[in-house]
């Protein structure tokens, strides 16, 4: 796309220019964000970066007051990262947020809004590198074996084997869950890209356990609600009565005097009156699925329960990385594993899969015995 179509004006000449020329026409700070978000959309930024790419800006904006942004100097985005600063932002989270507002003013500058890009010429400290958290194999056997339902299994053997992300195992959906196969497909993964995910038998086998016989929709779903069937109780004077709530609030009615002997007779009475007033139990569920921030609780709730501490879902992907090359696995189906392009990004886990290492190279090396 020409980005000065994008800007809302006419191509620039060729022709060599002296001093910066002012655009032909200036835009508000909400047009700016809106036309970055499209030129973001674009170039194919996934989802998840767009809505951090903009966030950033719009709180940018906000900082500055309204102050036009294509008016930005130096020192407004240096008192921006202060102000983060100040505010407990840990340095990696300054970083992203600099590196969000340079592709910011890049693409300002490529369509004429600025001269300079600010945002380049102030540094951050050195962000040091934390390596991948992993848990042990026999911590991830008490985790799995603290999973409190079917559902709740599946997601933590899911996510253990086949190492996805945390958005991708709320996004990922049953028509591209091969159980046979023992593989899937991730579509929209991290880069915009899709790729296929591998799992063994014993996910499998929660999965059936959890899925049925349901073929369509998200693979995690919030729980149904259970079905409430209302109470019973009987009044100082003889009366029954029936009490249930819906979606209006609390409901009674008079269900009989004498005639109803016990309470599992006012029970039945009750359950007839209520047959057509309550939704039925097989009634078909909204399409509705897990999100990120309950995936997170499920696993750390699970985490607590098996006493291992703090665990997040991306513990199961560096576990996962981890396990595989501590028992022998190639670096590079690692790396087509876990989803990544560069084997750079893969190498990290090399320095936490150690326990096997010395075992691994008295095998392989020729004076390894």
């Amino acid at each position: 796309m020409n980005l000065a179509l994008l800007h809302g004006r006419q191509p620039l000449s060729r022709e060599p220019r002296g001093d910066f020329e002012s655009p032909h026409r200036l835009f508000s700070n909400e047009q700016l964000i809106s036309r970055f978000d499209k030129w973001l959309q674009v170039t194919g930024k996934s989802a998840n970066t767009r809505l951090a790419y903009v966030g950033t800006v719009k709180q940018f904006a906000q900082f500055l007051d309204d102050k036009p942004l294509n008016t930005v100097k130096t020192e407004d985005v240096r008192a921006f990262l202060a102000h983060l600063f100040d505010r407990g932002f840990q340095s990696s989270t300054i970083s992203s947020r600099l590196f969000a507002l340079r592709t910011f003013y890049d693409f300002l500058q490529l369509g004429s809004q600025v001269s300079t890009i600010a945002p380049r010429y102030v540094q951050t400290r050195k962000v040091s590198k934390r390596l991948p958290q992993s848990i042990s194999e026999q911590d991830m056997e008490r985790l799995i074996a603290a999973a409190r339902n079917p559902r709740d299994l599946a997601l933590i053997e899911l996510g253990y084997a086949s190492a996805l992300r945390v958005s991708e195992l709320a996004s990922l959906r049953v028509e591209d869950v091969n159980l046979r196969a023992r593989s899937l497909i991730v579509r929209q993964g991290k880069g915009g890209n899709d790729r296929i995910g591998l799992f063994g038998k014993s996910a499998a086998d929660a999965l059936r356990a959890y899925l049925g016989d349901r073929a369509k929709g998200f693979v995690f779903q919030p729980l149904p609600p259970r079905q409430q069937r209302g109470g019973v109780s009987r009044g100082r004077y003889g009366a029954w009565r029936g009490f249930w709530r819906d979606e209006n609030g609390m409901h009674s009615v008079r269900l009989g005097d004498y005639e109803i002997p016990d309470r599992e007779r006012a029970r039945l009475a009750l359950d007839a009156y209520l047959k057509d007033k309550l939704p039925h139990d097989k009634a078909e569920a909204p399409q509705r699925r897990l999100t990120t921030r309950q995936i997170w609780r499920i696993i750390a709730g699970a985490a607590k329960r098996a006493g291992i501490g703090h665990v997040h879902p991306h513990v199961l992907r560096h576990s996962c990385a981890t396990h595989c090359l501590n028992r022998g696995m190639d670096i590079r189906f690692v790396q087509e594993l876990l989803g990544h392009t560069s084997l750079v990004t893969t190498a990290k886990y090399l320095h936490v899969a150690t326990s096997n290492l010395q075992a691994t190279h008295e095998k392989h090396h020729p004076h390894g015995d």
